[in-house]
């Protein structure tokens, strides 16, 4: 199990580029992992798209990364990313809840926003500990999209009020 860990938000620095880099190409290996490195630097370029990453705290080789959408009264999780040898280590449920905690606490960009009110995400059917970790932290099923993702899958669209 992970005791200390650090959750950063991520920066254009050297550092954090590489980083980034090197986590995704780990998922883009892997089935599913269709967001390339360009698109995460193209999404970041959104204003209200934000990147978290979790490191041990004075490390900067990334055990996981939180793609995340911040509207002005929701957001939406883009993308999580776990290392392979980290998972079932507790650094995913360390993710979710320190951007739980993030979401709780900062109101945003947007002038006059507000600390958000609910986390939406989608996820695919067969993956199933992703699906266990959201009910354990109280998401509730919304729906199911029919052949959300490109090979066919079905997608679950999960939700929970950020302050529960």
């Amino acid at each position: 199990m992970v005791e200390s860990v650090a959750f950063e938000i991520y920066r254009k620095s050297p550092e954090h580029v590489a980083g980034l880099r090197e986590i995704s190409s780990l998922w883009r290996s892997e089935p599913g992992g269709f967001w390339t490195f360009d698109h995460v630097i193209e999404a970041l370029q959104r204003p209200a798209v934000k990147l978290f990453f979790v490191c041990a705290p004075g490390e900067n080789r990334w055990q996981a990364a939180v793609l995340v959408d911040v509207g002005p009264y929701s957001a939406d999780l883009l993308y999580v990313y776990v290392r392979p040898e980290l998972r079932r280590s507790g650094i995913g449920r360390i993710a979710m809840s320190n951007l739980f905690t993030w979401l709780a606490n900062n109101p945003g960009d947007q002038p006059g926003s507000a600390p958000k009110e609910e986390l939406l995400l989608e996820v695919r059917l067969s993956n199933t500990p992703a699906i266990a970790m959201y009910e354990s932290f109280g998401m509730t099923r919304v729906c199911v999209r029919k052949s959300y993702y490109a090979d066919g899958e079905d997608g679950l669209v999960f939700k929970r009020k950020v302050k529960s």
